[in-house]
């Protein structure tokens, strides 16, 4: 970067201090990989449904990035994939899509969430391929890594028949994982909805040759995180946190929490950026709805654009929006 350059980020960064925080903070990356989706839930902000095109980014795209951010030492190291719903893959006849990027990334030593709403667990031809798929990747890289990857399972009232599912796919799990490297699965939820998660375990307790240990591991910020492990080869990690945010179809829902930008919010509360590709094409900053802070990752070609430009485009879009923020306030200041 020029002298030039320099100064003017520095003087810019004095007056719009997001240009700052989206340059200098760790950045997990996430990829949407379709908006497809089994289910069209009332709080979805992407609006996923059956409905939406069966179009996932192309595997070598998601491949590509991953190798950019790798050498970035601003890249926290961690990838999640999510959707839509991921493992409508394997419905449109990409079944090899999943395990192909989850042994890609896994293999490379970065971090990984895999993200799931479960209700493939419903069909039985989905069932007998996908639950095969996710033991395969994790015995393949438990040499490198302990815990090679995490499934995340939506357990809240919004998800059609997410308790029945989760429970599901965790007997499942253990039935199929009996003397293989353990395999992390992540339940989470909305802020009050824990109460469903007594009811998962209540109904695992009930399950006839299931045992149920408790553990802790450490979290990056030190702190002791909880865990629930089945039959010593299933490890469950609750989290009810997420706060639902009145964006997409849920800001029909009267319990959301209202925020006008909360993906400006989060860029300057979170320790990470988040930074997220989805098929149209775009890259936002955080998962949440509000004011998008989008740039493409797409040239006009088609084709994926380098990763420090489009690291530079966000710099400039989050500046305009805070500038854009900032002129809004001084309107309402004045108009009252």
């Amino acid at each position: 970067m020029s002298k030039i350059n320099q100064v003017f980020d520095y003087v810019i960064d004095r007056l719009l201090p997001v240009g700052r925080v989206v340059r200098e903070l760790p950045y997990v990356m996430i990829f949407k990989t379709t908006h497809w989706c089994w289910y069209n839930c009332a709080h979805c902000c992407e609006s996923a449904g059956k409905d939406r095109p069966a179009e996932f980014i192309p595997a070598d795209v998601i491949k590509y990035y991953t190798d950019a951010a790798k050498s970035d030492p601003k890249f926290t190291k961690e990838i999640v994939l999510t959707g839509g719903e991921i493992m409508a893959s394997y419905k449109f006849n990409m079944e090899n899509y999943v395990p192909e990027l989850a042994n890609y990334i896994a293999g490379r030593g970065i971090r990984m969430d895999i993200k799931t709403n479960g209700a493939w667990i419903r069909n039985n031809d989905l069932r007998t391929k996908i639950i095969p798929d996710l033991i395969s990747v994790n015995e393949r890289n438990s040499m490198q890594c302990r815990l090679p990857y995490q499934l995340s399972l939506s357990l809240d009232k919004y998800h059609p028949n997410a308790l029945e599912n989760t429970y599901k796919i965790i007997c499942e799990m253990a039935r199929q994982n009996k003397n293989k490297p353990m395999i992390l699965l992540h339940i989470s939820g909305f802020m009050g909805q824990d109460w469903l998660y007594k009811e998962l375990l209540a109904k695992l307790l009930a399950t006839r040759n299931t045992r149920i240990d408790y553990a802790y591991v450490a979290a990056k910020s030190g702190n002791a995180i909880p865990l629930h492990v089945i039959n010593r080869c299933v490890a469950l990690r609750p989290s009810f946190e997420a706060l639902l945010f009145a964006g997409g179809r849920a800001k029909n829902l009267p319990e959301a929490f209202p925020s006008k930008n909360p993906t400006f919010e989060i860029i300057n509360n979170d320790a990470d950026v988040l930074m997220a590709f989805d098929t149209m094409g775009n890259v936002t900053l955080g998962e949440n709805s509000g004011r998008k802070i989008t740039v493409p990752w797409r040239d006009k070609n088609g084709k994926p654009r380098q990763l420090p430009e489009i690291k530079r485009d966000l710099v400039r879009r989050a500046r305009y929006e805070q500038l854009r923020q900032k002129v809004i306030n001084l309107k309402n200041i004045f108009v009252k």
